[in-house]
């Protein structure tokens, strides 16, 4: 199963035109609210330097790399978790998202209208956020009453948890504060997961700003930047990552080149996806086929098996691994085998950014 990051924000801040430029598709971008009717869904392959450096070495039959999916909703207006702008129906296609990208407008085009007026990123940020907010409080505020019935009919019920966490999780809400902001531990998000509620998602700000500002960055980023944290706030151009996307590889190394850009937007947008869930990609080759997954850090060895199939975790019995850096050092499995740098972990074993893992199993 790939990432799954959802695309918000208010209508006209770039949405489409930044879900184009990730997934080549041709989403419809246009000037009016609501362009965006039904969700749009794409598939991103994740650059990876490391996986291209394997396939060198090891001459796989085939080369798959990680991915994530990317769905861009209509855009967001006040009153959306109201049903205002169909609101409710688009939110409801973001519950399922492992994060969500908010992308902010920071251009300033007077030819794209925006829905309030002018520019204001904080603003847009604020209605956003508590369009989500309140349709968290809607989901608990039904949830509460409910799951305090199955308790008081049911003495032992095992809901109790839930139900304490969803009271305390709605109290909350009602004084403005999402749910990650809210310190719950590990055992008590996991009573409320099935839920599902939008606070509790990890946020990354997308800072859309116009071409011309591809220097400096423009007027808005460094404030966003100071707010959220430089880990939380990727400045992109979506427009011109749209036109960049229709270049071949060459065309677009050669562009990026003659502007001083060190990677593109969309590269950093995903890669910051994956730092903010704490991702790691581990490799493995079987009958031919070189393949990475994404794991969250501290997987044991048995889960990361899990990953590929459920009968390789319930069925684990050891795993033989070796370090990307070793591999590539040594330049041959063949001669991995011969310097004795090919080892042998357990169930214990948490499985390390880069390892290239055989996992043995019995069915």
């Amino acid at each position: 199963m790939s990432l799954f990051i959802a695309i918000i924000g208010l209508p006209n801040v770039g949405k489409s035109t930044l879900f184009n430029a990730l997934t080549g598709a041709m989403a419809e971008a246009s000037n009016y609210p609501f362009c965006t009717v039904e969700p749009n869904v794409g598939v991103v392959e994740m650059p990876d330097s490391r996986l291209e450096r394997l396939a060198e070495i090891l001459n796989p039959q085939s080369t798959t790399p990680t991915a994530i999916r990317f769905v861009d909703i209509a855009g967001l207006v006040r009153g959306a978790s109201l049903g205002e702008g169909l609101g409710n129906q688009f939110l409801g296609h973001i519950r399922e998202a492992n994060a969500l990208v908010h992308v902010v407008r920071c251009f300033g085009d007077a030819k794209i209208g925006h829905v309030d007026g002018h520019v204001d990123p904080f603003r847009d940020i604020e209605t956003i956020e508590a369009e989500l907010l309140l349709a968290d409080l809607a989901v608990l505020e039904k949830a509460v009453p409910h799951l305090d019935k199955v308790v008081r009919s049911e003495p032992r019920s095992t809901r109790r948890l839930e139900l304490e966490v969803c009271g305390r999780a709605l109290e909350g809400l009602q004084r403005g504060k999402g749910i990650a902001g809210q310190e719950l531990n590990s055992v008590e998000l996991s009573a409320i997961a099935d839920y599902r509620l939008l606070t509790d998602r990890p946020m990354l700000y997308a800072a859309n700003i116009g071409e011309d500002e591809l220097g400096t960055g423009g007027a808005w980023t460094e404030e966003l930047i100071e707010r959220y944290g430089r880990d939380r706030v990727v400045v992109v151009s979506a427009q011109l990552e749209a036109e960049l996307a229709l270049l071949s590889r060459e065309e677009r190394e050669e562009f990026q080149t003659e502007m001083g850009m060190v990677s593109s937007g969309i590269e950093s947008l995903s890669l910051a996806g994956f730092k903010l869930l704490d991702l790691i990609v581990f490799y493995t080759l079987a009958n031919g086929k070189l393949q990475a997954w994404q794991i969250p850090k501290g997987y044991t060895a048995p889960l990361a098996a899990g990953r590929i199939h459920t009968d390789m975790e319930r069925g684990f019995i050891r795993a033989e691994l070796v370090r990307y850096e070793d591999l590539v050092a040594s330049g041959s499995w063949t001669k991995l085998r011969e310097l004795g740098q090919l080892r042998t972990e357990g169930k214990d074993y948490v499985i390390a950014d880069g390892d290239i893992a055989t996992f043995l199993f019995k069915v």
